[in-house]
């Protein structure tokens, strides 16, 4: 069974939204000659640095990672800023629902995997990699209709 790596473009898009922002007023302040006040300067560097910050690991990862190593599961999620070991032997159940999966575990609370930030195709992958994961581990895999 092989891992499963795709990765989202938000974090990018926003950075990129956050600088153009900060650059067009920044634009429209110097035109108008209103840079008179220290104020005038503070809003457009405030946005340009918010969107430097989105292209760094500072709000999260912008790729989805799920390994298959030996008896665990290494998983690092959209947004998150570490990876979270899942052993085997301590899982009891993998749910999947219309927003998200969750593995229940049998000594910590349950992983919550959201959904909230990826297409169909990515969610079927997600959907199929832990359906056939449950299958060839014998796990109990449920089917939830309501959200996590």
């Amino acid at each position: 069974m092989e891992n499963l790596i795709f990765r989202t473009s938000n974090n990018k898009l926003v950075g990129v939204v956050w600088i153009v922002g900060g650059l067009g007023l920044l634009i429209i302040r110097i035109t108008r000659k209103e840079i008179a006040d220290p104020g005038d300067w503070t809003t457009p560097i405030v946005f340009c640095i918010m969107g430097i910050i989105f292209f760094t690991p500072l709000v999260g990862s912008d790729k989805a990672k799920i390994e298959i190593s030996d008896q665990s599961l290494r998983i690092r999620w959209i947004n998150w800023y570490r990876t979270v070991t899942v052993m085997e032997d301590e899982i009891e159940s993998i749910i999947l629902a219309s927003n998200g999966v969750m593995i229940k575990r049998k000594d910590n609370k349950p992983l919550k995997i959201k959904f909230y930030l990826i297409d169909k195709k990515q969610k079927d992958q997600v959907y199929k990699f832990f359906t056939d994961y449950a299958h060839e581990k014998n796990f109990n895999k449920e089917r939830q209709l309501n959200q996590i």
